[in-house]
């Protein structure tokens, strides 16, 4: 079913590109994080010597996922959806359409990325959007970009 973004737009504002998060987009963030902590860990394992020190992997997905809370995290960001348009960057809860948050494009002043998976908009009031797991992040920061520079 179609999302009613013609309900988040003023009149005669533009949607410019709609993104919501991926999960397939989460599952290769947690599959890098996974891999660079077993990278870490390995020498340790290997010092030991005991084959049953390879436990210690299977741990570390589960304090990744529940210590740390990244299973949360994606569950707080799936819901979410933003609103690229010519004057705004518009983030809409869809489990509340009325908890919606906007950032005019002419006040964005950093666009801070973290890898692939999450990109921070700090507008001059710094006030944050954080846009996380969408495919393609990297043609969203340009697009971003090039929309702030047009207003600009």
């Amino acid at each position: 079913m179609a999302e009613p973004v013609a309900d988040y737009l003023e009149p005669g504002e533009a949607l410019r590109g709609l993104y919501r998060p991926s999960f397939r987009v989460y599952l290769r963030r947690e599959l890098f994080v996974v891999t660079a902590t077993a990278l870490a860990f390995a020498p340790v394992v290997f010092f030991i010597g005991d084959p049953r020190g390879w436990i210690v992997l299977p741990l570390v997905v589960l304090v990744d996922l529940f210590v740390f809370d990244n299973l949360g995290d994606w569950r707080r960001n799936r819901s979410l959806m933003w609103l690229v348009t010519d004057k705004r960057l518009v983030q809409v809860d869809r489990r509340d359409p009325l908890d919606t948050r906007a950032l005019p494009i002419a006040e964005i002043a950093r666009l801070r990325g973290l890898l692939w998976w999450r990109l921070f908009v700090v507008g001059e009031g710094r006030e944050i959007i954080d846009i996380a797991y969408v495919p393609g992040l990297r043609d969203l920061r340009a697009e971003l970009a090039r929309a702030r520079e047009a207003v600009a």
